[in-house]
C-alpha cells in the first residue's frame, strides 16, 4: 500500500467520525423516493484500487441501462481512475486525491439528484455524499458513523461476491432487483492501445504478475515461477512477467525462475497497455490483485493465488479462471482493506508449485 493511501486511511480514522457526526445532523431522509423519480445527474463514489473499480463495472453498466440518457459521474482515486476511463471513455471521472479542487466543485455544484456511495466501510466517502445534499444518497450500513448521512441504507454480505454487493446498492436506488451483466469480459470490447511492437511474444503466452500493492498477498516467487515454467513447457507457451515500477526487483527474481526465454515487461506498460497484454494472453497467473481483476474484465482466464483475502468474495467467476487457496482456520482474515497481524502468513507462503500448476492446468484457455 502506498504512503498516500496509508495517510488517507489514517486521516479517515481520526477525522472521519467527527465529520460524519456533524453532517448527520443536517441531513434529511426520504427513503420512499426512487432514482427514477428524482431528476438530475447521478454521482457514483468509488475509492480504492483497480480491483474495486473492476468489480464495480457491472453495476455501472446496469445503472446506465436503468436510467438511459442521464449523466453519470464517477468520483474516485487516482489509482483506480484509469479503469473507469477505459470502461466509460466519454464519462466524467474525477480523482479526488489528484484533483481536490475539481472534486469539491463536483460535490458542491454538481446538482446531483442521487449519489451512490460504493465504499464499504471508510468514512470519507459518506462525508462526500452528504456534502452534495442530493435528495437520494445510497450507501452500505456497515459503519455506524455513516448511517445518518444516507437516505437509503443497504445491507452488506461479508461472504458474497463483491460485484453482487454493489448490485444491492442499485436495487435499493431503483426499487427493483438489479440484473447485473457478467463481470467476466465486461471490458472485452474496450478500445485498448496496441502494446508496442516487439514486446509481446509472437506465440501464445502466459502472463505472470510479479507484484501487488499489498505485500502479504504476494505469491512467493519460487512457487509461482516453478508452476508457470512447468505448465509453459508442457503446453509450448511463452512466459511474460508484468508488474508496476515498484515491483521490478520481484519481477527480476521471478523472470530468472521462469527461465531464459521469459520476457520481463515490469514497469514498461501503462494501465491501458497492461489491459491489452491481458487480453492478448492465454491466461494470467498471479496473486489476488487489481491486475487479476483486470484480466477477468477483458475476458482472459485468471489463476489467482489467495492468501489472507477471501476467494469467495474476490475470486474469478466460474468459467474465467480459478482461485488457489490454502484452507486454514485463520483465513481469510482480510476485511475492508485491513489484514490481521500475522507472523507467517502461512495462508499464502505454504502454497506450493504443484498446487498452482494444477490450478493452471484446470483452466481452459485458447492456445
Amino acid at each position: 500500500m502506498s504512503f498516500r493511501s496509508s495517510l488517507m486511511k489514517a486521516a479517515d480514522a481520526l477525522v472521519g467520525p467527527l465529520l460524519c457526526k456533524a453532517l448527520s445532523r443536517a441531513q434529511t431522509r426520504t427513503e420512499h423516493r426512487r432514482l427514477q423519480d428524482v431528476p438530475g445527474p447521478v454521482l457514483v463514489i468509488r475509492p480504492g484500487g483497480i480491483g474495486d473499480a473492476a468489480m464495480l463495472l457491472p453495476m455501472l453498466a446496469a445503472l446506465e441501462a436503468a436510467i438511459p440518457g442521464r449523466r453519470i459521474d464517477v468520483l474516485c482515486e487516482s489509482r483506480n481512475a484509469g479503469i473507469f476511463r477505459l470502461a466509460r471513455p466519454g464519462g466524467r471521472v474525477v480523482a479526488y486525491d489528484a484533483a481536490p479542487v475539481a472534486a469539491l466543485r463536483m460535490l458542491f455544484r454538481g446538482g446531483y439528484g442521487a449519489v451512490i456511495d460504493t465504499e464499504q466501510f471508510h468514512n470519507a466517502s459518506g462525508v462526500m455524499a452528504a456534502l452534495t445534499r442530493a435528495p437520494l444518497r445510497i450507501g452500505f450500513k456497515i459503519n455506524t458513523n455513516r448511517r445518518g448521512l444516507y437516505t437509503h441504507l443497504v445491507s452488506y454480505d461479508l461472504d458474497g461476491p463483491e460485484d453482487v454487493q454493489f448490485g444491492r446498492l442499485l436495487s435499493a436506488a431503483c426499487g427493483i432487483v438489479a440484473t447485473l451483466p457478467p463481470r467476466a469480459g465486461i471490458l472485452a470490447a474496450a478500445a485498448l492501445p496496441t502494446v508496442p511492437a516487439g514486446l509481446l511474444p509472437a506465440r501464445p503466452f502466459l502472463l505472470v504478475h510479479a507484484g501487488g500493492s499489498i505485500p502479504c498477498k504476494r505469491c512467493p516467487a519460487p512457487a509461482l515461477g516453478a508452476a508457470c515454467r512447468a505448465v509453459a513447457e508442457e503446453r509450448g507457451l511463452a512466459l511474460v512477467v508484468i508488474g508496476a515500477a515498484a515491483d521490478c526487483a520481484a519481477a527480476a527474481e521471478l523472470a530468472v525462475l521462469l527461465g531464459p526465454g521469459a520476457v520481463n515487461l515490469c514497469g514498461r506498460l501503462n494501465l491501458s497497455e497492461t489491459a491489452a497484454a491481458c487480453r492478448a494472453a492465454a491466461a494470467l497467473v498471479g496473486p489476488d490483485s487489481g491486475i487479476a481483476h483486470l484480466a477477468v474484465a477483458v475476458g482472459t482466464p485468471a489463476v489467482v493465488v489467495f492468501g489472507p483475502s477471501d476467494p469467495a468474495k474476490w475470486g474469478p467467476p466460474a468459467g474465467c479462471g480459478t482461485a488457489v487457496a490454502q484452507p486454514l482456520p485463520c483465513s481469510p482474515c482480510s476485511i475492508f482493506g485491513y489484514t490481521k497481524p500475522c507472523r507467517s502468513f502461512a495462508c499464502i507462503n505454504e502454497i506450493g508449485p504443484d498446487q498452482i500448476a494444477k490450478a493452471i492446468r484446470s483452466v481452459k484457455f485458447e492456445i
